[in-house]
């Protein structure tokens, strides 16, 4: 992920930022389904909670990635 603040991510055009912003939401969103499917997070006391937040995260995500237009091919 490029740091949309830093001279290069600001010469990038809203097209492109937004490629950026849809990948790392896509990046978060599948890191937190491994986090829910990592054996040893079924060993957790807090298991439900753990999982509910995941849930939680993942939701936000996909409320926030389908909020960006599609800007087509990646």
């Amino acid at each position: 992920m490029i740091d949309l603040k830093s001279d290069k991510g600001k010469a990038l055009t809203k097209i492109e930022a937004l490629r950026e912003i849809r990948a790392f939401l896509e990046d978060q969103i599948g890191l937190s389904q491994r986090k829910c499917m990592d054996e040893e997070n079924f060993n957790k006391p807090s298991w439900s909670e753990f999982q509910a937040y995941q849930r939680g995260i993942q939701k936000g995500y996909t409320k926030l990635l389908n909020v960006i237009p599609d800007q087509g091919d990646k």
